[in-house]
């Protein structure tokens, strides 16, 4: 009965704990990798600050990326990352973009753009011990359209 009791409460203690969502501040560049098909290798880098009073690890999730409007097509972060608690984290995240059809045309039609706007929407799964949770991500960028910060390989 009292390990009953124990998991019910840690169920509760566990279930009742807040989640402040990580904020991106800054440090922010794209190193592309090998492209094959419509797969692209690359690799992201930013500086993300951890608010809550415990270490977050990121997993693997899918993300739709948009150009504007236009669907461009998805990217998959390959490995998961931890965040230390109530710090700001360098996080260098390999990821696999693959192409919508025809996708790479409209690319390359918008690299000719004065600014271009990306858009990050989906479904991003974080946990903390054996606890996890799928938080929305509409995370919107707007870049200059000839410079990038992509830095091939």
């Amino acid at each position: 009965m009292k390990k009953v009791l124990a998991v019910i409460g840690c169920v509760f203690v566990l279930a009742s704990c807040t989640f402040v969502e990580p904020e991106f501040r800054g440090g922010e560049s794209i190193q592309v990798g090998k492209i094959d098909g419509r797969d692209i290798q690359i690799t992201a880098g930013a500086k993300i600050y951890n608010p809550n009073g415990y270490g977050i690890k990121i997993k693997p999730s899918t993300l739709d990326v948009y150009a504007g409007e236009e669907y461009i097509g998805k990217v998959h972060l390959d490995k998961k990352f931890k965040m230390k608690a109530k710090q700001e984290t360098s996080i260098e995240a390999p990821m696999t973009a693959t192409l919508a059809e025809g996708a790479m045309f409209r690319a390359i039609k918008l690299l000719n753009s004065d600014k271009i706007t990306l858009r990050l929407s989906g479904k991003v799964k974080a946990g903390v011990l054996f606890v996890s949770k799928k938080f929305d991500v509409n995370e919107t960028r707007t870049l200059d359209g000839l410079d990038l910060g992509l830095n091939f390989q």
